[in-house]
């Protein structure tokens, strides 16, 4: 006996102010309902809830449970008492106000719970069938096949029921189980995101476009990652991905050749071998304009940037200006880089910067001069 459950008796004694009566016989059960709870499919993330109840009981007047849980596979959630019998709208607990003692501990990190009441005079005894607590698990995690099957026991492994006067009660234990069965490994590599670089591109320049894939399989795996516009392979890149983890891969499109017009941008994770669940294999996310090198933007009375026509005008030069003076929206910055070097500019050679080699590339646009169409 613990501790507690010495201390329990004891107190019981100490409180008696009647004649102790005889004990029940050892019909009595502590136990987990339901008894059995069963998983097959992939129950990762789900909540399930137990109660601890105490079945046809004699004259109790206190008890001291110790309750325990695989942590690896179950993670605490809560637990509510239902002492005294009245503590729940169901009045479905056990015991009787007023107590002499009431502890409860539980430890989420090493999966234990420990409970003990005990009534005291004038509290009349407990007799029939109650719910000690109930307590709320989630599942943590599901094996995987060629791992075994899951089979976790919720144990009862310390129980003292004390009768009126501080005599034991007999009782059995009847601990809970949950089986988590093995789930059938898988390969699934996943397209998680398509991230162009940029929504406008002028005829001729490169651009960056990051690809998110992630392997959601049970291997590792080594597959090809195709990014797209429209129907048009950009580039295909191979890469290895161990179980559970994520990359981003960075392809780069150069429009030369590509007419102008937009352009759907997806990227397609090539198919494992076995796999079965191949729609999260592709992904599409926005669009990408081909425009007229210089092509800014347009729109009056006002220009607006992105707003392209595919002509070269007075409304873009007043973009390009902005662009020069470092007053134009930080994502439209892009659109004032023509190109660079030096002492002559050329265009396609960027450099990240607006400056005078960009002034003289956009004046050859403004005057028809600049890169012909394809």
């Amino acid at each position: 006996m613990t501790k507690i459950g010495i201390a329990l008796v004891s107190m019981l004694f100490l409180s008696l102010a009647v004649v102790i009566k005889p004990v029940a016989g050892g019909a009595t059960v502590v136990k987990v309902d339901p008894s059995l709870i069963e998983y097959y499919e992939d129950a990762t993330g789900q909540q399930f809830t137990v109660a601890i109840k105490i079945v046809d009981v004699t004259n109790l007047y206190g008890f001291d449970i110790k309750f325990r849980w695989n942590t690896t596979f179950l993670e605490y959630v809560s637990d509510s008492v239902h002492v005294p019998w009245n503590a729940t709208p169901a009045h479905d607990g056990v015991l009787y106000n007023p107590f002499i003692f009431n502890f409860t501990q539980v430890n989420a990190t090493t999966g234990t719970y420990w409970i003990a009441y005990s009534s005291r005079y004038p509290a009349p005894s407990f007799n029939g069938s109650g719910t000690v607590f109930n307590m709320t698990f989630k599942v943590k995690q599901q094996p995987v096949q060629p791992q075994p099957d899951a089979y976790i026991t919720l144990e009862l492994y310390s129980t003292d029921l004390a009768a009126r006067g501080g005599a034991p009660i007999p009782h059995t234990r009847e601990n809970g189980t949950v089986i988590l069965h093995a789930l059938a490994a898988r390969h699934d590599v996943v397209v998680v995101g398509v991230h162009p670089g940029k929504t406008i591109v002028g005829q001729g320049y490169s651009m960056q476009i990051n690809v998110t894939l992630a392997n959601q399989g049970d291997f590792t795996e080594t597959f090809n990652a195709t990014v797209y516009a429209n129907t048009s392979a950009i580039q295909t890149k191979t890469l290895t991905l161990t179980s559970g983890n994520s990359t981003t891969i960075t392809s780069t499109w150069n429009t030369t050749g590509f007419a102008k017009g937009n352009y759907t941008i997806w990227a397609y994770a090539w198919p494992m071998q076995n796999e079965t669940d191949i729609i999260n294999n592709n992904c599409t996310d926005g669009s990408v304009l081909i425009t007229k090198v210089g092509d800014l933007g347009g729109g009056a009375p006002v220009a607006h940037f992105f707003q392209c026509d595919g002509i070269i005008d007075p409304s873009d030069t007043g973009l390009f200006i902005r662009c020069l003076r470092g007053t134009a929206p930080l994502d439209a910055m892009y659109l004032g880089d023509l190109g660079g070097g030096a002492p002559v500019a050329h265009f396609f050679q960027c450099d990240g910067l607006v400056d005078p080699s960009d002034t003289g590339l956009f004046i050859r646009c403004l005057r028809g001069q600049g890169p012909p169409d394809p």
